[in-house]
Formats: structure tokens, C-alpha cells, sequence
């Protein structure tokens, strides 16, 4: 597996839980050619459908074809419940979410380090560079500390929504009621497939 499969892997489990809530809690509000074909919104600030469906298409696309069925949206969030579910006692909490995230990027910065060889210490310069012109380590950055933290307080609070009998837990059964609530707004032209004909009209620039 490469490094971009393994990362996406590994945030496919926030997504799938992030994703989820923002899209089937969404309020509804006047056709401005961002939301559904019945003129409700499908997504909220922050949710960026395009990337939702490049990620479902790196993961769950099996037949090539640039679409996402239930089906296959429904084998995919299986799968990555079972990865999380490390206990298998058919429950995945928020310790076995944040374990498998971290992970699947553990196992990517692995791959990529070996990937780049000798050359790894000269990215690890230059995006130093780009991000605060010091070369700056990630960790001691403020803003990424910050948005890293913001991040794991909004997962937690999408976890407790789609956590719905409120055991503190998600069952197999409450991650795919959500991803069905999932699919069901980003098929806004309601043909059983998630595809390009589902994406907002946004201009380019």
C-alpha cells in the first residue's frame, strides 16, 4: 500500500464519522446552486463535498467506474469499522478511533520517509520553510496545535451524535445508519449513485 492510500486510510475513519453528521444534520436553506436538487443544503461550513467524494472514490470505488453505491459505501464502512473495532467486541470507541488514526499516519510518515531516502531531510526542510520560514517543527507550531486540538474536540462532538442510544460507543449498526443518511444527501439527483453529476456548480476561481 502506498503512503497516499495509508493516510487516506487513516482519516477515513474521522471522515466517516465527521462527514456523516455534518451532511445529515444540515439545515436546510434557499437554492444557491451549493445545495440539493430539492433546493435544502447538503452540507455545512467547512464540508467540502468534492473532497468527501475523492476520498469515498479512493476507497470504496471497487469497480472503477467513479461512482459510489450504497453498496459499496456500506463494504467500505464495514471494513473500516472492523480495522478500528480492535477488541472486536462490535463497538468502536473514541480511544479506538484515535488509535487507528494515529496509526495509519504513523505507518505513511514510515512509508514516505523510505520512499524519499536521502531526500527526506530536505522536504522536512522546505515545508519547515513554507510553513514558518524557520524550518519550525510541526509540533511547536501554534496555529497547527491549535487546529489539530479543534479538530479533536469537533470529532468528538460528531461521535456523540451518531452515537445515538448514548452508551459512549458506536455500533456497526449506528455507523452505517449514519453513512446511509450520508449517502443519501450527497445523492442530491436521488440515482442511487454518488458520482461528478452530484457536485456543486462552483466556479473554478
Amino acid at each position: 500500500m502506498n503512503g497516499k492510500k495509508l493516510l487516506l486510510a487513516g482519516l477515513s475513519a474521522t471522515f466517516l464519522v465527521g462527514a456523516a453528521v455534518q451532511a445529515s444534520f444540515a439545515a436546510p436553506q434557499g437554492n444557491d446552486g451549493m445545495g440539493g436538487g430539492h433546493g435544502g443544503r447538503w452540507h455545512r461550513p467547512g464540508f467540502s463535498p468534492e473532497v468527501a467524494y475523492v476520498r469515498m472514490l479512493k476507497q470504496f470505488d471497487t469497480n472503477g467506474d467513479m461512482k459510489i453505491s450504497k453498496d459499496e459505501l456500506k463494504v467500505g464502512v464495514d471494513k473500516i469499522f472492523d480495522q478500528i473495532d480492535t477488541n472486536k467486541d462490535g463497538e468502536i470507541t473514541p480511544a479506538e478511533v484515535k488509535a487507528y488514526r494515529q496509526e495509519r499516519i504513523k505507518e505513511w510518515r514510515a512509508e514516505r520517509a523510505k520512499a524519499k531516502g536521502d531526500d527526506t531531510k530536505n522536504d522536512q526542510a522546505q515545508a519547515g520553510d513554507n510553513k514558518g520560514g524557520k524550518g519550525q517543527h510541526r509540533g511547536h507550531n501554534p496555529h497547527a496545535r491549535f487546529v489539530r486540538e479543534a479538530a479533536l474536540v469537533r470529532g468528538m462532538l460528531m461521535f456523540h451524535r451518531i452515537d445515538t442510544d448514548g452508551n459512549g460507543q458506536i455500533s456497526k449498526a449506528e455507523a452505517e445508519a449514519a453513512a446511509d443518511k450520508f449517502f443519501d444527501r450527497m445523492d442530491r439527483n436521488h440515482d442511487g449513485v454518488i458520482s461528478l453529476d452530484d457536485m456543486p456548480n462552483r466556479p473554478l476561481l
